[in-house]
């Protein structure tokens, strides 16, 4: 199995850490996020499913490494709520329930839409071309059609648009979040409309009302932009009606019944 590539450490900083304690882990440490990066690629895209276990000693053997690596690669997914340790069971790719996959989506939205509220308060203008940047960098993974390239870019692009806010003590609770939602969005093949994606609100209007530091017109941007990927990504989970999704998202609390996620 492949591991590792130029952007392990940029994108797990995205995650959580700092590039400093990046940088400063160890050939260990690298070795472990470069198997927890590509276990995350595997569980995100759905080519690792829930159906099977997770054993230390099989994946050790695969990647060429010691179980403790391993190990330290799966703590690292279990953080992020991509895996479930069961003791002596094994270790499980997490499988949200429709009505998890829901009070996820919810929660998302409530975060990321506290923080941009702050956010076009304190944006800078350099701040603003960073987020421009990563824009660019994920409409090039999407002509690609690179699934977890869009998926890394995607979160990045949101964690750091969440960071101006400086709110830290929700960060870990968003990575987590929208690291499920991801799994519940991506782990199912993409039709060539979704890449096309004629109905989703683009990244770049989001960007734009911030840079004019417009609220109202950045939370509805942001907001119609969370709704319309899910909409179009997982159907499934949240049906086809944006319109209906928004309304019922706005009635607390979140409920499974009267839903229609199939």
């Amino acid at each position: 199995m492949p591991v590792g590539g130029s952007d392990v450490n940029v994108l797990l900083t995205a995650d959580r850490r700092s590039p400093v304690q990046a940088e400063n882990r160890g050939k260990r440490a690298r070795k472990s996020d470069a198997v927890y990066q590509d276990l995350k690629r595997q569980i995100l895209t759905g080519e690792m499913t829930s159906e099977s276990p997770i054993t230390e000693q099989s994946l050790a053997q695969d990647y060429g490494c010691s179980q403790s690596t391993i190990r330290e690669a799966l703590m690292l997914l279990q953080e992020c709520g991509l895996v479930v340790r069961r003791g002596y069971q094994g270790t499980y790719v997490t499988d949200p329930s429709p009505l998890e996959a829901r009070l996820m989506l919810k929660l998302r939205i409530d975060i990321e839409s506290t923080g941009v509220v702050e956010a076009v308060k304190h944006v800078t203008k350099d701040q603003v071309n960073e987020l421009y940047d990563l824009e660019d960098q994920f409409e090039a993974c999407r002509d690609k059609r690179d699934v977890f390239g869009c998926a890394e870019i995607d979160r990045a692009l949101h964690l750091k648009l969440f960071r101006i806010a400086r709110m830290p003590v929700l960060d870990p609770m968003l990575v987590r979040t929208f690291m499920i939602l991801q799994r519940v969005m991506l782990s199912r093949p993409r039709s060539e409309q979704s890449w096309t994606r004629p109905n989703v609100t683009p990244h770049r209007s989001v960007i734009e009302a911030l840079e004019a530091h417009d609220v109202d017109a950045t939370l509805t941007a942001l907001r119609a932009h969370i709704l319309s990927s899910a909409v179009l990504l997982a159907p499934h989970f949240y049906g086809t009606d944006i319109v209906e999704l928004q309304d019922q998202f706005d009635a607390l609390p979140v409920q499974a019944a009267g839903f229609n996620w199939r």
